[in-house]
């Protein structure tokens, strides 16, 4: 049997045990996959011990668990965020993952104005996939003002402008909006029904920021699509093959989203 796991710290609120175990159901593969909460100064210790044949890497590990593995995947260092481990090489698959969920639905980025709301791993991961998807400016909104000039900075010399007046696509890379900061929304941002609104947060399934954003009239996505999309990346990289055709996307989702109403 192939073992394949999530760690972080919290990480009871994660639901890649139930997306990877429903593909897995799907692809007829004798694995499972499960949850490890790890604090950070464990990260090592876990590395150089676990038996596992692949695992994900999320908060609060996706930066500083890349100065303990031995090798890392070219976008992987590109982004300086690893969210996917194999044979202890680290890999990025959220911006795979963003890009399948805007090709989902329909959104095209290319030469439209693009807003980051953050400047941690996610938001990255999420600037790398917009200056691969041909975005003509991204623009960064954080609260740190030395990590968001880093982050422009970082667009600025891949060929990217990081300044615009009106952004067309907003996306927020923070928790604002999940777990202890579940009833806090972005400020200072402006939404119409002109925007569309795009948050990497999937639980809840809508943050109060994109109930609000409806409300205005602006096209709303949740993160829930590009989950599903990154840990099919994942799977790719851990079976050393591609799945996209032999799973059905909807049957995911809706397992997904039914789990998520019920928590509420």
């Amino acid at each position: 049997m192939k073992k394949f796991a999530v760690i972080g710290n919290p990480v009871s609120q994660s639901i890649s045990p139930l997306l990877h175990t429903t593909i897995i159901k799907q692809l007829k593969i004798d694995a499972c996959y499960e949850k490890i909460k790890v604090l950070p100064d464990q990260i090592k210790n876990f590395i150089n011990k676990n038996n596992y044949d692949g695992y994900n890497v999320t908060i609060p590990h996706k930066n500083n668990i890349i100065k303990n593995l031995k090798y890392l995947d070219v976008y992987a260092q590109e982004i300086t965020a690893v969210n996917c481990v194999y044979n202890n090489k680290g890999y990025n698959t959220d911006w795979i993952g963003f890009l399948h969920a805007l090709k989902q639905n329909e959104i095209d980025i290319k030469d439209k104005s693009c807003l980051i709301i953050g400047a941690g791993g996610a938001a990255y991961a999420i600037a790398f996939a917009l200056i691969e998807g041909k975005a003509e400016s991204i623009s960064v909104e954080n609260r740190n003002l030395e990590n968001k000039t880093k982050l422009e900075n970082w667009i600025l010399k891949k060929g990217v402008s990081p300044t615009n007046i009106n952004p067309k696509i907003i996306i927020n890379c923070t928790p604002l909006g999940m777990g202890r900061y579940e009833h806090k929304i972005p400020s200072k941002i402006e939404v119409s029904d002109s925007h569309i609104i795009i948050d990497t947060i999937y639980n809840p399934l809508k943050t109060k920021w994109l109930r609000q954003c409806e409300k205005l009239g602006a096209r709303t996505i949740s993160g829930l699509d590009m989950l599903i999309f990154q840990g099919i990346a994942s799977l790719n990289i851990w079976l050393n093959e591609n799945i996209d055709e032999h799973i059905n996307f909807k049957i995911i989702k809706t397992t997904l989203e039914r789990h998520l109403c019920l928590q509420k």
